[in-house]
């Protein structure tokens, strides 16, 4: 049977709480306490219980993140970005999936104080109300990452991209470049910085240089390569007049978009130039080499543990909403009209 505190304090004829005080050392003991309590612990080979020892010292050097999908590669970025800050503190992480259903991410907020963390990092699909107060309601501090709030906005610490600047430079990196059909293939509609957000970049700069947004040049869907597939069928099947770019949401969407091109004889860029969004390691191993938005995501992880830590040690000069900058990258999926 293992030896607990209880049994620490029993044989070494002191209180638990002397005990405590002596492996955490909250309060000075007397070195002849404290020497009579390390020879009993050394000599029953006791190790404290981290959880139990978080309960009296209320550290237990464990950090929570959650993010909608594990198999995404801009979570996996982000996490790696993250855990480099934290490693380099002490901290373990928790990683949790939430498939960005609220059920579940109300859920998890609990499980996650149940097990004592420190500070959550936050990667969500829809932040609204009921989130923000579920999270304002917990014991440690949260940061929202590579999503913003979509109500109660500036309540929540935020590190981000900023979306609508992004996708108004890539519509613009396209208009400078001749076109004037630009279609947009996004992420879900419900998706609030990288969906909706996104989707008001796209319109906003077609809308500053006197363009009529088309309808039927905009799909949305998931952020997946048959989503980008689907996207560029629908566009290619009901427009009688094809754009001559395509924006997309992510690099994903536009692999997949590519594929359907691919299949229908389309050339790209000759016939149809595709902007991708993220830069992701594939977006070079592809032929020809995707032209991009590039976002370091990786980086956007380091500032978002970066501003955890701050708040955990109870600084309050921090900035309500961080951004990371973002960059047009040309390769050979974009062809000028000029």
């Amino acid at each position: 049977m293992a030896v607990t505190i209880e049994d620490i304090a029993r044989e070494a004829g002191v209180s638990i709480a002397t005990v405590s005080r002596v492996i955490n050392k909250t309060k000075p003991v007397s070195a002849q306490l404290r020497d009579r309590v390390y020879e009993v612990i050394e000599r029953n080979h006791f190790k404290p219980n981290s959880l139990a020892q978080g309960l009296i010292t209320k550290k237990t050097n464990t950090i929570g993140i959650i993010v909608p999908d594990i198999s995404n590669a801009v979570f996996g970025k982000l996490t790696k970005g993250m855990n480099s800050i934290f490693a380099k503190q002490g901290y373990t992480v928790v990683l949790c999936e939430s498939q960005g259903k609220l059920e579940k991410e109300l859920q998890l907020l609990g499980i996650l104080e149940e097990k004592q963390i420190e500070g959550l990092l936050f990667a969500g699909v829809d932040v609204n109300h009921t989130l923000v107060n579920a999270m304002l309601q917990r014991d440690y501090p949260v940061v929202l990452v590579t999503q913003e709030a979509s109500e109660d906005e500036g309540v929540i610490n935020t590190v981000i991209h900023n979306n609508v600047e992004a996708m108004y430079d890539a519509v613009r990196f396209l208009l400078d470049n001749g076109h004037r059909r630009i279609a947009y293939l996004g992420g879900p509609r419900n998706d609030f910085s990288s969906g909706k957000k996104r989707l008001k970049g796209y319109r906003r700069a077609l809308e500053e240089v006197g363009i009529p947004v088309n309808e039927s040049y905009i799909v949305q869907g998931e952020f997946s390569f048959e989503a980008g597939y689907q996207g560029m069928k629908t566009l290619y099947e009901e427009n009688s007049k094809l754009p001559t770019a395509v924006v997309t949401g992510s690099d994903v969407i536009a692999v997949g978009a590519m594929q359907y091109l691919d299949n229908m004889r389309v050339r790209i860029p000759d016939d149809i130039s595709i902007l991708g969004f993220d830069d992701s390691e594939f977006a070079t191993y592809i032929k020809p080499e995707l032209s991009t938005v590039r976002i370091s995501y990786y980086d956007e992880g380091v500032k978002a543990a970066k501003m955890l830590l701050r708040m955990m040690k109870g600084e309050t000069d921090l900035p309500v909403t961080e951004y990371v900058s973002h960059k047009i990258i040309r390769r050979s999926t974009t062809k000028s009209l000029n």
